[in-house]
């Protein structure tokens, strides 16, 4: 793939993008059954780091300079250990699928506020009111779902926090666009994303993993759905400055996030969670739709 020219499948990305990284919660939900959240973080570098290695022995595709390393580190830290480091632990104290899925429709809005901030301005109200609306449509479905013990609750703010670091990631790396073979980009991230988590779930966790059929069906998902191809196509986007593109059905995120976790390991969300998944998605909406202003306009170019 160039680093210059838009690939021509670039009007599908958000539609795979919205289903690939939808089936993650409930596919980790599933997974983390037969072993623990810094495990299973481990294991899913791993892995894509051996699915990926043939192909760099085979290209020999030319390294980066040191900056551009740099760069992939930092957006490395926010969106691969930072944001999954949180749904896994999330998802193992408890909270459900659709809870943290529901954090994630409001990244639109985050993204919006950090880019504003990164550039200095203060973002205008109707992002912050944006933001209160997401939030207190996860507080109903929290509520709802009766998920009051002190692990789902820590997971629920657990949720929040991992879409905050994906939010910093996807920003950094739009910003900086470190100049880099495609596939160079995963294979530095997902090295340095395993160096970091491995001894940190031996030292923590041990080995703790289980190899059950549906284990090792969840780990294959998350290895080649989430982290090659989920995260393939949304660094593409960001490349390409088309997130906006998947921002305007991210709020699509939480109902099918809830349905494939439904299927997956019966994870029911109630009929009346639906309206504070529907509270949040408005929330999404006025960012989104809502007159921009200038210096808006200038932090997202």
């Amino acid at each position: 793939m160039s680093l210059e020219t838009e690939p021509r499948w670039m009007p599908l990305a958000p539609w795979i993008f919205l289903l690939t990284w939808s089936a993650g919660y409930g596919v980790g939900k599933l997974a983390l059954q037969s072993t623990g959240p810094l495990n299973l973080l481990a294991l899913r570098f791993v892995g894509a780091t051996l699915v990926l290695l043939p192909f760099v022995l085979w290209f020999r595709p030319k390294w980066p300079a040191w900056d551009a390393i740099r760069d992939l580190l930092v957006v490395a830290t926010f969106l691969q250990l930072g944001h999954f480091v949180c749904v896994y632990m999330g998802l193992s104290l408890g909270a459900s699928a659709g809870v943290i899925a529901l954090f994630t429709a409001s990244q639109p809005v985050l993204i919006a506020a950090v880019s504003l901030m990164v550039t200095r301005h203060v973002p205008p109200p109707r992002i912050w009111i944006g933001l209160l609306i997401g939030l207190a449509g996860a507080a109903w479905v929290i509520y709802v779902k009766g998920e009051f013990t002190d692990g789902a609750i820590l997971g629920a703010f657990l949720g929040f926090f991992a879409v905050v670091s994906l939010s910093i990631g996807q920003v950094y790396e739009k910003r900086k666009r470190p100049k880099c073979h495609p596939l160079l980009v995963y294979v530095i991230q997902y090295i340095y994303a395993g160096l970091v988590s491995v001894p940190l779930a031996l030292s923590i966790e041990g080995y703790i993993t289980e190899w059950t059929p549906s284990m090792i069906g969840a780990l294959t998902y998350l290895v080649l759905g989430n982290s090659l191809l989920g995260i393939f196509v949304m660094l593409t986007m960001v490349r390409f400055g088309a997130m906006s593109r998947v921002t305007s059905i991210m709020f699509l995120v939480p109902g099918l996030a809830a349905v494939i976790a439904w299927w997956l390991v019966d994870e029911i969300m109630p009929m009346l969670a639906w309206p504070g998944i529907a509270l949040a998605a408005a929330g999404v909406l006025l960012v989104l739709y809502a007159p921009v202003t200038d210096t808006e306009k200038q932090a997202s170019a």
